[in-house]
């Protein structure tokens, strides 16, 4: 391999030629990412779309991590000529008598002995290390003077279809549907990096030769050659765990607004706008039809509606003669005085006692929760202008 001797002077000349176009630029990079961080909302909790897709991802990196642990139940046996340190000419008796070492009871097993038949040269043995022992021996359609028919059996079940397995969940975990518009504007970037990965898995696959792609000694015949199958089918899960987690990780930082915030659209503002004037219109019904029930009761019952329209000329007088208004709103109109307060009337606190003796058949704690939950819905924001609407000098 011929070696790069690089000296102080040619990186020196090198600083001297990039520093003022890197320089600048690096600076005005940061002085952005400062003010985008300065401008940037207070962290926010995960919505439960961001969520929906955040367990998605962690379950998906979970599942490929456990598939890329070399002791699962799937994971591929070792390359025989690595197990009995054979070279890739060594006579086949010799490498399987090796293997049978290895083996329960020094026993080639079944697929051993057929693969075995089918180690008839240099060639064959290329295959093993690249597709593997079920390529070498499944194949009915395979032949070793044309190599790429054991590619196209290798590639649909081993390569492709782990990669379109991953691409769909991750185009479900960007589906603005199922998770949100936040994390759907991922979905590019997310689907442009799963085809990366599938390009670079399919490159290696196809250009990697066991023997001219190994070091010298391989390539002379002196040492063990390097098997492609058996370490790219652990590395290939491994791939998508250590995707699935740093989407996992965009997703989070972008969602919680701590970091990749984009400030809303006009629509999403227009949205956000309309969805605020529905509740408050939603509220505000609510309390106007209360406030309807509340007024047609006051107006069915005669013993209401004579107080109302006492409070009432109450406040009119009031508002005219100061000193009629105390006449009128200590008078009921028959000579007989108001009670200072409707609990002080004889039937209220008659029928007070009768319940809180037990003997009205009435629920009060389920009658006081139902009683607060309305009047709560009712009154809320309310507080702070209760007495906005009292006469003065009630």
């Amino acid at each position: 391999m011929a070696e790069f001797n690089i000296s102080f002077g040619t990186i020196k000349s090198l600083l001297i030629f990039f520093a003022p176009i890197l320089i600048p630029r690096l600076i005005n990079f940061y002085r952005g990412l400062r003010v985008t961080l300065a401008s940037r909302p207070a962290p926010r909790p995960l919505s439960t779309n961001a969520s929906r897709a955040l367990n998605i991802l962690f379950f998906s990196a979970l599942f490929f991590l456990l598939l890329s642990l070399p002791f699962n139940p799937h994971a591929p046996s070792p390359s025989i000529f690595g197990l009995t340190r054979s070279r890739i000419n060594t006579p086949t008796d010799v490498l399987f008598h090796r293997l049978a070492r290895h083996r329960p009871g020094n026993v080639l097993t079944e697929a051993d002995t057929l693969l075995r038949t089918k180690f008839t040269s240099v060639g064959a043995r290329k295959v093993y290390l690249r597709y593997g022992p079920e390529a070498l021996t499944g194949c009915q359609f395979c032949s070793l003077d044309n190599i790429n028919t054991y590619l196209l059996y290798y590639l649909p079940f081993n390569s492709l279809l782990p990669h379109l397995l991953h691409m769909v969940i991750i185009g479900l975990v960007t589906s603005a549907p199922f998770s949100g518009r936040e994390v759907a504007s991922w979905r590019n970037k997310f689907t442009v990096g799963g085809l990366a990965l599938a390009a670079i898995d399919l490159y290696i696959v196809v250009t990697y030769d066991p023997v001219q792609s190994g070091p010298a000694s391989v390539r002379a015949g002196m040492s063990p050659p390097t098997s492609l199958y058996h370490p790219i089918t652990l590395l290939r899960p491994l791939a998508f765990a250590i995707f699935d987690g740093l989407c996992a990780c965009l997703v989070y930082l972008s969602a919680t607004n701590r970091f990749f915030f984009t400030p809303p659209s006009q629509a999403d503002q227009v949205d956000q706008m309309v969805s605020a004037s529905l509740a408050s219109l939603s509220g505000t019904n609510s309390k106007l039809h209360a406030a309807s029930v509340a007024r047609n009761a006051v107006v069915r019952d005669k013993v209401l509606k004579d107080r109302d329209d006492t409070y009432w000329q109450t406040v009119v007088a009031m508002n005219a003669d100061p000193s009629k208004a105390e006449h009128i709103g200590n008078s009921n109109g028959d000579g007989g005085e108001f009670p200072t307060s409707i609990w002080e009337e004889e039937e209220v606190v008659r029928a007070m006692s009768r319940t809180m003796a037990g003997q009205g058949g009435v629920d009060l704690a389920q009658l006081g929760v139902n009683a607060s939950e309305y009047v709560n819905g009712v009154t809320a924001g309310l507080e702070n202008t209760s007495g906005s609407a009292e006469p003065r000098g009630s």
